[in-house]
């Protein structure tokens, strides 16, 4: 029985696109797709796109430990209004999610998602880099994503340990090339000019190169986060051609804005790694267009209220990002709707393992996951307006092409109009 017809748009998917009605069962699987359809509702698409919900690789939504920050509720609350329907949770929370207990404990918050949450663990016990985490008892409750950020303390030995075990549970190994407190910004002229301690972008590339050269001594295979620099993307793909297993992610953030923001001296540009120069912002476009960047990953990263107002060198890294990552990607980039597409929904869902109810060939029987874009709708978000609780967009006020109309999560509406409808239960 068909409970809700979304009727008039163009449905793209990964093999293709075509004018089609699709129709959504009591079960909240697709049941149908096809031309003249109805159903007991319909959801109005004319002139419009519909496709497979945005998936994130990247997001930390500070519960438990920081609640004032973010929460899953509002959290996944910003991501579905973003588009997104899948999100991969980051472990930096508190306590880290370490541990079989830390797993189940996320595992009981998620009735409070709004949106599928797909948990990463810690490579290391507490994130400090000095011991192993019990991955296999995580790898038992279906954590397949690990991830290690606190590069300072993680020696290349014990990197290669926690490679050569993910290969027992067919785990992705994620790593950002960059070491926190190195810099706070990107250096060169404008870190100069500023008087503000820079880090080089050659220690991500030399980082890459680490990562990279450790992902094929082990076979494991290797998820690369949060690159900024073009030459790291090129090491990336030089490893590809190699035959490694290594992916990796560029945010919005390092291909729409530069270093030159920082001399406003707001926090809001303090991301790690830091914001690159046009030049580099320039190739790395480039390279997106090019397909040798797999996905785009928003590093969704609130701060309090209060941290967000500390001197830009005092500040944490981070930024807000999932409201806006599909605006700034289609006013940024030069490419058709379906390689960003690709970016951001397919192949995310490959990389994080969830291709077969996420991304992909949309076709009966799968289930609802989807979004309605206009995508020449032209917006300008407001911070005041946005649901994440953090207020560190550094896109407030831009001018940004490319719109969620419409959010369905297992054949729910969860966004109707750009409004959000409401909890949805699990």
């Amino acid at each position: 029985m068909i409970d809700l017809v979304i009727k008039g748009g163009t449905v793209l998917d990964k093999s293709g696109s075509r004018k089609a009605d699709v129709a959504i069962g009591a079960d909240g699987n697709i049941s149908q797709i096809g031309a003249g359809i109805d159903g007991e509702r319909v959801v109005d698409a004319a002139g419009c796109i519909v496709s497979s919900g945005l998936v994130d690789l990247n997001s930390h939504f500070c519960q438990p430990g920081n609640e004032e920050s973010e929460t899953i509720e509002s959290g996944t609350r910003s991501a579905v209004l973003g588009g997104y329907t899948a999100v991969v949770l980051m472990p930096h929370t508190s306590p880290v999610i370490h541990s079989a207990a830390a797993v189940k404990e996320m595992q009981s918050l998620r009735s409070e998602a709004l949106c599928h949450i797909e948990l990463s663990g810690s490579l290391t016990l507490d994130g400090s880099g000095e011991a192993l985490s019990p991955i296999g008892e995580m790898a038992e409750l279906g954590i397949r994503f690990f991830t290690h950020s606190n590069l300072t303390s993680l020696d290349l030995s014990l990197l290669r340990r926690a490679m050569e075990y993910s290969l027992r549970f067919n785990a992705t190994i994620g790593l950002t090339p960059f070491v926190g407190g190195n810099g706070h910004m990107n250096e060169g002229d404008v870190s100069s000019d500023l008087g503000i301690r820079g880090a080089a972008i050659e220690e991500e590339e030399i980082l890459t190169y680490q990562f990279v050269k450790m992902a094929k001594l082990t076979g494991a295979r290797v998820h690369l986060q949060q690159v900024s620099s073009p030459k790291a993307i090129e090491i990336i793909s030089a490893a590809k051609a190699d035959g490694v297993s290594v992916t990796c992610e560029v945010s919005p953030h390092h291909f729409a804005l530069t270093d030159e923001e920082v001399r406003s001296y707001r926090s809001v540009y303090k991301v790690a790694p830091p914001l690159r120069t046009n030049r580099e912002v320039e190739a790395i476009k480039k390279l997106i267009t090019n397909g040798q960047v797999d996905a785009i990953a928003t590093s969704h990263t609130p701060n309090s209220h209060h941290e967000v107002d500390f001197p830009f060198e005092d500040a944490p890294y981070g930024a807000i990002g999932l409201e806006t990552a599909f605006a700034v990607s289609v006013t940024e980039l030069n490419l058709p709707l379906h390689e960003i597409m690709s970016a951001m929904s397919w192949v995310p869902a490959e990389i994080a393992g969830i291709e077969a109810t996420h991304g992909g060939v949309l076709s009966e029987g799968r289930p609802g996951n989807l979004i309605v874009i206009e995508e020449g709708t032209k917006w300008s978000p407001s911070i005041s307006q946005m649901a994440s609780k953090s207020t560190n967009s550094p896109f407030d006020g831009h001018q940004l092409q490319g719109k969620i109309k419409h959010t369905f999560i297992n054949g729910e509406a969860v966004v109707l109009h750009g409004e959000t409808q409401g909890y949805r239960r699990e």
